[in-house]
């Protein structure tokens, strides 16, 4: 017997990686990561973190579109941008969105204005999207 479709979950987050000491990235931004870590600390897996990273969520369940993050981040990022453009010196600015769709395919727009902003604030995209199958959740 089939189970029901998995439901589409769709999220991103931005993150700061790179040496240091991620409350440096918190006093510079005037903001508190959602989660952070330090090279050295040791992961949920077991493994030596390799690098720095500090972590914002959107504030959005993963049940919302991937846009709707993406433009929750972009605002509270906007509002950072003269802290941000000098972050982007030493450390890795991203916005990572993750995607988890049916197999039949999924596509994510980009407007200019979301790439105009980010270009601005010196982030890049990191685009994870995963294939589930619709009925199968073995």
């Amino acid at each position: 017997m089939s189970s029901p479709p998995l439901t589409h979950r769709e999220y991103a987050y931005f993150f700061v990686s790179g040496h240091g000491n991620p409350e440096v990235i918190t006093e510079r931004l005037g903001l508190r990561p959602s989660d952070s870590w330090s090279a050295g600390d040791i992961g949920p897996r077991g493994r030596v973190r390799q690098s720095m990273s500090w972590r914002l969520d959107s504030g959005f369940d993963d049940t919302e579109p991937l846009d709707r993050h993406i433009d929750a981040l972009l605002q509270i990022l906007g509002t950072k941008a003269e802290s941000l453009r000098q972050l982007w010196v030493e450390y890795d600015l991203t916005l990572q969105c993750v995607g988890y769709f049916p197999a039949s395919g999924h596509g994510l727009h980009l407007n200019r204005d979301a790439i105009r902003k980010a270009a601005q604030l010196g982030l890049a995209f990191d685009l994870d999207f995963y294939g589930i199958d619709e009925h199968d959740h073995d």
